[in-house]
């Protein structure tokens, strides 16, 4: 599959900002099964420091600094990319989970080494008792990992409820684990939280899914959404992507922009302002479905 990927950012301030820094996470990744085309960012006002870099997880960034008194930004970022067949182990073949989790804790190739970056409590995914006690009803005694973790998938997309008015950036796993409602990112958080707590290195996946509008309908501009799932670390497989709000393994309707430890790692846009007062921002997001590769759009080349 080949997708077009709008994402368009507005902040209108209710006071001017004097100054403003900025760090993007926009631009898609090359992975094993995705490969980016092009990509193009407009910035409105333009910047007056613009880097691109890499962060320590290997998703590409953008710091950005504007130095001028501004009441609004907009930050428009395009992408094409080619999403291709990827290969899902049998779970059924994979390793029982608790020599997995042995395992790390001895870690000495490249790969259980890098994975155990995922392993522990970080800024969004807190682990405690009642997160492992509702992990272990799928990771039974002697179980293959990704057998558990498919059934966990599916556990957390049955006894949750998707409410987009339920929590917001700063609810607790906890909050979100007793409410049992949340939107995809709390899903996410909540599901690593229960993997780490039994001891398996399990990443945040951050980036976009397409959606189908009703049958008969048109599909409105802006009504896709950026989105966050989660992907499991399977030895001799490597990391296995789940989407508990979903119930699914991605395959060919998530587009990856980056992944870390949770949220606080590939946040869309973050940053500090100098001023600005009252200020909520406005996000669209198109995924569009291509035939063929064209030329990408006038708004600049990535550096």
């Amino acid at each position: 599959m080949i997708y077009d990927v709008r994402h368009k950012t507005v902040y209108r301030y209710g006071l001017a900002v004097s100054m403003s820094h900025h760090l993007l996470h926009l631009e898609p990744r090359d992975t094993g099964h995705q490969q980016v085309e092009w990509f193009a960012i407009r910035i409105d006002p333009e910047p007056g420091f613009d880097d691109r870099a890499t962060d320590a997880f290997g998703t590409p960034t953008r710091t950005i600094t504007l130095d001028q008194s501004h009441d609004r930004l907009v930050i428009e970022a395009e992408s094409r990319v080619h999403l291709a067949h990827r290969e899902l182990p049998d779970p059924l073949a994979t390793p029982p989970w608790e020599d997995v989790a042995a395992l790390r804790l001895a870690a000495m190739d490249d790969p259980s080494l890098d994975a155990s970056r995922f392993a522990f409590a970080s800024p969004f995914v807190e682990l405690d008792d009642a997160l492992e006690l509702y992990a272990r009803q799928s990771f039974t005694p002697g179980r293959p990992i990704l057998d558990a973790g498919i059934d966990l998938n599916r556990r957390i997309f049955e006894d949750f409820t998707f409410d987009s008015t339920a929590t917001t950036l700063a609810t607790p796993v906890a909050e979100v684990f007793a409410r049992r409602r949340g939107v995809c990112q709390d899903f996410s958080h909540l599901m690593l939280a229960c993997l780490r707590a039994i001891g398996l290195a399990a990443r945040y996946q951050s980036g976009y899914l397409l959606t189908r509008p009703p049958e008969g309908q048109v599909k409105l501009v802006g009504a896709d959404a950026s989105h966050a799932w989660v992907a499991l670390y399977v030895p001799r497989s490597g990391w296995v992507e789940l989407d508990p709000t979903n119930n699914c393994l991605p395959m060919k309707e998530h587009v990856t922009l980056g992944w870390g430890r949770d949220y606080s790692d590939v946040s869309p846009v973050a940053g500090i302002v100098y001023g600005g007062g009252s200020h909520d921002p406005e996000v669209a997001v198109d995924v569009s479905p291509v035939a063929a590769p064209t030329l990408a759009p006038g708004l600049g080349a990535a550096d």
